[in-house]
């Protein structure tokens, strides 16, 4: 089967599968792109801070496939929030990546950072309080800037990532473009069922990063969930596969990571889940979110106390003091 598309509300198409380059070591993004584009994949998604941009321009170039034929996502980060940076975060960008605009560009989190010394820093530390730097930028402002770069033809569609239903509400009452995208976490044990759906009834398209599951918390992924390996076994398809299916049938644009070429390749194979095969992947969810930063002590979902966030706030910075310790 060949990978579905989806319309966005600028009226281009976006894959139903991309090459997700988060948490990819920098000598192995190139590669994968390469790898990735020369299976069929035509979507990557990237962002500034996960600072390989550079290599996935690489890896575009070594492929031989035309940059037309290819969307590609990036993503701004919490430093360059004010209206003023949000340009030099873009033009940055396009320089990394080696082309002229941007397919989709995302506000990457609905919290801003204080600019540090360098475009590079991406957590800079308020010296009062040890904490990073979170500052007041209010995201209908970042968006209007967001909004005049579509209108220079530096992006063509622009989106949100990480966003809750009340932050998009808030930003619709503003924006004259609305957002077209909400990239957030996915996967078995965070389904997000309500969301999803609200969002697919208001024209956004719905784009699911880390989808097998997250594995930088030692935390149980779905991936390796025995009911996924059943299912995988009873189709004959790898349990990935049945995973990012899974997504694909629920009309969510999916972002699998690998940096093995047989599995990128494996992961664009496209079926379809029978619905009995559906109910039960279904079953499994466990409203379990993964990738929350505490150490911001920002609410960014609305789902912790004061007490909490301060408690993370606290152990981060403990720890911090601690590797500062231990370095000669």
């Amino acid at each position: 089967m060949a990978v579905k598309s989806h319309k966005l509300n600028s009226g281009y198409t976006i894959p139903a599968i991309g090459l997700g380059t988060w948490q990819s070591k920098p000598n192995e993004v190139a590669l994968a792109v390469e790898s990735a584009l020369k299976a069929g994949y035509r979507h990557i998604d990237a962002a500034e801070c996960y600072d390989n941009q550079s290599e996935v321009a690489t890896g575009i170039k070594a492929s031989g496939i035309d940059r037309s034929e290819i969307f590609i996502t990036s993503k701004l980060w919490n430093t360059h929030h004010k209206p003023e940076d949000v340009e030099v975060a873009v033009n940055i960008t396009l320089r990394d990546l080696q082309v002229d605009y941007l397919d989709l560009y995302l506000i990457h989190w609905p919290v801003a950072f204080q600019k540090g010394a360098t475009d590079e820093e991406r957590f800079p530390i308020n010296p009062e309080n040890e904490q990073v730097h979170v500052i007041d930028v209010p995201i209908e402002d970042t968006w209007k800037a967001m909004e005049a770069l579509v209108k220079k033809g530096k992006i063509r569609t622009i989106g949100v990532s990480n966003f809750t239903q009340e932050k998009i509400e808030r930003l619709w009452k503003t924006a004259t473009i609305k957002p077209a995208v909400n990239q957030i976490e996915i996967h078995p044990y965070f389904q997000q069922s309500a969301f999803v759906t609200w969002m697919q009834e208001n024209g956004i398209v719905v784009e699911a990063y880390s989808p097998l599951g997250n594995n930088i918390y030692n935390l149980p992924r779905g991936v390796d969930d025995p009911k996924i390996h059943e299912i995988a076994a009873r189709l004959g398809k790898q349990p990935a596969q049945v995973i990012i299916n899974w997504t694909v049938q629920r009309n969510i644009v999916v972002l699998p990571k690998s940096v093995t070429p047989e599995r990128i390749a494996a992961n664009l194979e496209t079926f379809e889940l029978p619905k009995d095969a559906m109910d039960q992947i279904s079953s499994l969810d466990r409203n379990h979110r993964y990738n929350f930063p505490a150490r911001l002590g920002v609410n960014i979902f609305g789902e912790k106390t004061e007490e909490e966030l301060r408690r993370s706030v606290e152990e981060w910075k403990v720890a911090q003091r601690k590797l500062k310790a231990s370095k000669p």
